[in-house]
């Protein structure tokens, strides 16, 4: 009984106060999709975000060969444009940001490989990241940079 008194007045004097006895709770703020996530950071923290990204993905899937133990360099492409060319490699992932890695020794002298060289595609509203080798089947790097366009169209002739 001795309780239930408390718990009046103690409702009363919230209410005195102008407050309410239940608090209210608000709803929590929707969590950001990974791409919008690593576009919240900065640029350095965003390529670094691409390597870790990198490492993981292979780790867990050790089909994606050569493993990346050191990076050479990294670079953001940025976001894939609409009007991208169709026949590249980055056609696939229109309004992604795509971030590169290229992996291998340390040294000047050493030439880049293509088959060391993965974009990393933070697509929006993915939960994880799309990995991609740049190793063309004749040996090429099949990722350049800048992005390709599509060609403008041409200009209609005047008579």
């Amino acid at each position: 009984m001795k309780s239930k008194l408390i718990i009046a007045c103690a409702a009363l004097a919230l209410a005195a106060c102008g407050q309410s006895t239940a608090p209210t709770e608000e709803a929590p703020a929707a969590p950001q999709s990974l791409m919008e996530q690593v576009q919240a950071m900065s640029g350095e923290n965003q390529l670094v975000a691409g390597y870790s990204a990198l490492v993981a993905y292979q780790q867990a899937h050790p089909e994606a060969q050569p493993p990346c133990t050191s990076p050479r360099g990294t670079e953001s492409r940025g976001i894939v444009p609409a009007d991208v060319a169709p026949d590249s490699v980055y056609a696939a992932h229109v309004g992604s940001l795509v971030l590169s890695v290229q992996c291998g020794v340390l040294i000047s002298r050493a030439q880049f490989d293509p088959r060391e060289h993965w974009l990393v595609v933070y697509a929006p509203a993915a939960t994880e990241v799309a990995v991609v080798n740049c190793a063309g089947p004749n040996g090429g790097d099949v990722c350049p940079a800048p992005i390709p366009r599509a060609a403008a169209p041409a200009a209609p002739a005047t008579p």
